[in-house]
This record gives C-alpha cells, structure tokens and sequence, in this order.
C-alpha cells in the first residue's frame, strides 16, 4: 500500500464514532482489450464528513518534503471545492501530510486560492501552513499515526465562524 493510501486509512481510523465518514470512490476505465486500469481524477475531493453542525470537504495529501508540489492537487478539485465552500455551513480544503517532519495541517480552499493568486511558487512550503493553515496534531505510535480530528474540527469551526 502506498503512503497516500496509508495516510487517507490512518485518518479515517482518527475520525470519531459520532461523526459521519464517506470516502468518494476511486472511478476506473480499462484501456482497450488489456488489463491495465487507470483512474480517473474527477471526484471532489477524497471524503466528506458531518458532524452534525457542519459538512466537511477533505482532499488528502502525504508529501515527503517540506512541500506541497501544486501539480499534485487537480484542477477539478479546486474548482469544485471552492464551488461547495460557499454554502453555509460547509467548509473544504486541503489536508496535507508532512511526513518527514511528522506534521498535518488544513488548508481551507479560499487560502489556498489566495496562495496560488499572491505566490509566485509551484509548492506549498509547511512554513506557511505554519502561519495560515490549521495544525491537526498527531501522533505515531510505531508505525500508524492518529489525528485527533476531533479537536482539529473544533479548531476549524471557531476560525472559520470568525472570519466568515
């Protein structure tokens, strides 16, 4: 199993009992006669979940670096999580995976359109989600992290009641 697909589990493990949890399915489409599957990028984002209060759109990324390369976040996904970002009481965006340095961070759509828009860069650096994006603490317990989702959506809807 590759990190990305570890990452996403370990995440939805974190997700607490009283919140509800969807991951988009993965689309596929054979090419020709053979056996080779490729996948399709055209879902919204990775998973979606309520807590009752609030609806949340996540799109999931494990970096190695320091750094989020912008060419691994889809065109799609962008369009359509800033589509669903305006309605009330739905939030989306970016959580990213630093795994060098063990750290998870959220980044709401809207501060990513305002990095891609004031930002001359092709990656996003941890040292700003440092400023700008919400810490979702985790741990590592040998291998496996767990996120404590629970207080990052907490965290998140007090910044985000604030600001909107």
């Amino acid at each position: 199993m590759n990190t990305g697909k570890r990452f996403e589990q370990q995440f939805k493990k974190s997700i607490p009992k009283e919140v509800f949890y969807y991951r988009f399915k993965d689309s596929s489409s054979s090419w020709g006669a053979n056996s080779t599957v490729r996948y399709t990028p055209n879902n919204i984002c990775d998973c979606m979940l309520y807590d009752g209060n609030y609806l949340y759109f996540f799109e999931l990324k494990n970096t190695k670096g320091k750094s989020l390369p912008l060419a691994n976040i889809r065109e799609n996904q962008i369009k359509e999580l800033s589509r669903v970002s305006k309605y009330s009481n739905v939030m989306s965006g970016l959580v990213i995976m630093f795994s060098e340095v063990e750290e998870c961070y959220f980044m709401e759509i809207n501060d990513y359109m305002t990095f891609i828009n004031t930002n001359e860069r092709k990656s996003i650096p941890i040292d700003y989600l440092k400023n700008h994006g919400i810490r979702i603490e985790c741990s590592k317990k040998k291998v496996n992290y767990n996120y404590d989702i629970k207080k990052f959506l907490d965290n998140t809807v007090i910044r985000y009641e604030n600001i909107y």
